[in-house]
């Protein structure tokens, strides 16, 4: 249940290389179509722990866990290290708490504790492509640290198939700027999850990074009917309504998003696109 929960980065999540208007097409060139990570590119949460080495697995995730994963979508970082207080001494033994904590050290912006939580989790849930997703986003974040081949070890431990692989593998594959094969492989994770507002999410991003305005703005439409609450799909939407002139949804979808994560790394572009277009 806890990967059905939504959904940065947002996977994660989410490739935070801030663009500016007049250089955005030069730049995704030069860095690969990057515009931003949802925060922590939301993605579902792990399933299930793991060890060190080859210890017995450890059982399903505490049920904080999920909450914290909710509130980590929405940007309420503050409530999501509230729901994991309980349960933070199970980090250096449970992957998903290991993971959670991760992201969570990730929107504090506390990157070197975040990567360390999140190698944790790998190695806790070594088969898992999930950690991996979130480890590569925090790279992404603290612009250090191999982020791609996080995402190439994802993608190589979703294709061996298992819970939530498709989506993990399309993120991984969007996050390395295989975007053609991205959208294929999420497609396919919404035919076996189609209740799953990440995946329109995902794919919607994905066609930002294209510069495909209007698929990007559809799916992201999509995204935010299914669930409101998913933060980056404001920004995402956003940046696609400025390109296609739609100035009343690119006021709103911005001011949004700065509503609900100010303190995301995007926050400062999101601001100067809105007193651009206020002007």
């Amino acid at each position: 249940m806890l990967r059905k929960i939504i959904v940065l980065g947002s996977i994660v999540c989410l490739a935070l290389l801030l663009l500016t208007p007049t250089a955005e097409a030069q730049n995704k060139k030069k860095k690969g179509g990057k515009k931003g990570t949802p925060a922590a590119a939301p993605a579902p949460p792990p399933s299930d722990g793991g060890g060190q080495g080859a210890p017995p697995p450890a059982g399903p995730p505490p049920p904080e866990v999920g909450r914290a994963e909710r509130k980590l979508i929405e940007y309420k970082t503050g409530e999501a290290r509230a729901a994991l207080d309980a349960v933070a001494d199970q980090a250096d033994r449970n992957a998903a708490v290991a993971a959670a904590l991760g992201r969570v050290l990730d929107q504090e912006k506390k990157y070197g504790d975040a990567t360390a939580r999140l190698r944790k989790a790998t190695e806790l849930a070594p088969a898992d492509p999930a950690p991996w997703v979130y480890l590569g986003e925090a790279y992404l974040h603290s612009r250090s640290g191999d982020a791609d081949g996080a995402f190439r070890k994802a993608a190589e431990l979703a294709q061996g198939g298992g819970r939530d692989a498709d989506y993990y593998l399309g993120v991984a594959q969007q996050r390395l700027r295989q975007f053609d094969q991205a959208v294929e492989t999420l497609q396919r994770a919404r035919a076996s999850d189609p209740g799953n507002a990440l995946v329109p999410y995902q794919i919607g991003v994905t066609r930002v990074f294209q510069e495909k305005w209007t698929d990007g703005v559809d799916q992201l439409n999509k995204a935010i009917e299914m669930d409101s609450g998913i933060a980056y799909a404001y920004y995402y939407r956003g940046l696609a309504a400025e390109k296609l002139g739609r100035k009343d949804l690119l006021v709103n979808d911005m001011e949004r998003f700065l509503a609900l994560a100010p303190n995301a790394p995007e926050a400062d572009r999101a601001k100067a696109i809105l007193r651009a277009a206020q002007r």
